[in-house]
């Protein structure tokens, strides 16, 4: 029998520990106390650069820190809210004042997006890439051109991510929309840029997709 309290090995007749003193209620009672059973050590975290489970790559320490270090190569540029607020001296110079120009854009985006008027563009891309690693990449995208994520959902074999991108001189602002799947060869990414109320976005939509695909490029190569 063993003691219960700091583990030492005692006679069955004990009544009390040699080791520390301690009564030795099992030797009193007739019961026998088996030694004492370690706690397991904690599991490993889950890997998430094979996981699908988006759950697991965005709760990781490791992803946390890229994304982090993502964040620090935001570049903040002219929004159209600034650009309208700057110019609106040089507007009302020009006879262009009264209602505000970011007014008329506040009620003119969403009339033209109820009549169905927008503007995009879709790609897709296939990566020799375990799904983690290639969520992960987006989300490092995501996090260094300042696009919010608004919303992740599971998906089949994968999952959706949706984010906002910010206004800009030519548009103002958008929605991608990222479905990642995995697939037997590596991971599948259908994207989708749409700006609505606008009819055109002065090539935005496919510059925002071509730095997407370039970024994850990048931002694999970067992970651990």
């Amino acid at each position: 029998m063993y003691c219960t309290q700091c583990g030492a090995q005692a006679a069955p007749d004990h009544r009390f520990c040699s080791g520390c003193g301690a009564s030795l209620a099992g030797a009193a009672s007739g019961a026998v106390l088996s030694a004492p059973v370690a706690a397991a050590p904690a599991g490993p975290l889950e890997d998430w650069r094979e996981t699908t489970n988006y759950r697991v790559v965005l709760g990781h320490p490791e992803v946390k820190a890229l994304i982090a270090e993502a964040s620090k190569a935001t570049k903040a540029g002219m929004s159209a809210e600034e650009f309208l607020k700057l110019a609106q001296p040089v507007l009302n110079a020009a006879g262009a004042g009264g209602v505000s120009m970011k007014l008329i854009a506040e009620i003119a985006t969403p009339i033209y997006a109820r009549m169905g008027v927008k503007t995009g563009k879709e790609a897709k891309n296939g990566y020799a890439t375990p799904f983690g690693r290639v969520l992960a990449a987006i989300l490092c995208s995501l996090a260094s051109r300042s696009q919010t994520l608004i919303a992740i959902e599971e998906g089949t074999d994968g999952c959706v991510v949706q984010a906002e991108i910010p206004s800009s001189l030519t548009t103002w602002k958008g929605k991608l929309t990222l479905t990642v799947e995995r697939k037997p060869e590596g991971t599948l990414v259908t994207s989708a840029v749409v700006f609505e109320g606008q009819s055109s976005d002065w090539g935005r939509s496919k510059r925002v997709l071509e730095e997407l695909h370039q970024d994850i490029l990048n931002y694999r190569s970067l992970q651990p």
